[in-house]
């Protein structure tokens, strides 16, 4: 027949939760958006972020060994609504391609929106780069036409949907290979209010 199990295994499940919940706020860590701000310049929304990447040893060893990585920060506009979800106004987002040529000892980081690349001979300078959103056109003021309480808010991710297939399949199962921040926010004054 079958034995009971010893209450013992029971006692260790909140020392195992409490491992988890540990190891997924490291996870967490890897993208942070530390800081967030806007202006008005003649007529349009321009934004600006700065992005801290502390990436997960497995991700850099993956870099190391040619791996393509592929960054977005997203930025929204919305309108705050009581009963309903807030309503989205403006989107937009920036995305950024890291490689690693070992024959060069280079770090190539690419801007598709811009068709532009960069070389770098650290992986923290790389980063620090890619960190670095500056003026970047988020619509027009015109956007915000109705009265109400606007608010701006910004993320960064690794997006895991462009990985090679067996890295693909892992961040499924898997926080380290899934980093995203947790939204920024910033309240969004008219100009002129």
């Amino acid at each position: 027949m079958f034995e009971r199990k010893p209450l013992r295994y029971i006692k260790r499940w909140p020392l195992l939760a409490l491992l988890l919940l540990s190891a997924q706020s490291v996870y967490a860590d890897q993208l942070r958006v530390s800081r967030l701000f806007f202006d008005f310049v003649s007529g349009q929304i321009q934004v600006s972020c700065q992005i801290d990447y502390e990436l997960d040893k497995k991700i850099i060893q993956a870099l190391e060994n040619g791996i393509v990585m592929h960054f977005q920060t997203t930025f929204e506009l919305l309108r705050k609504r009581n009963v309903l979800p807030d309503k989205l106004i403006l989107s937009s987002s920036q995305n950024f391609d890291i490689k690693y040529y070992a024959l060069l000892k280079q770090f190539i980081v690419r801007e598709p929106h811009l068709q532009a690349e960069r070389s770098f001979v650290s992986l923290r300078a790389a980063l620090a780069f890619m960190g670095k959103a500056d003026r970047l056109s988020l619509g027009y003021q015109s956007s915000i036409t109705e009265d109400g309480d606007y608010y701006l808010q910004a993320r960064a991710k690794l997006l895991n949907d462009e990985l090679p297939l067996p890295l693909r399949v892992q961040s499924y199962f898997t926080k380290d290979w899934r980093p995203v921040s947790g939204w920024r926010v910033v309240e969004v004054i008219k100009d002129g209010a």
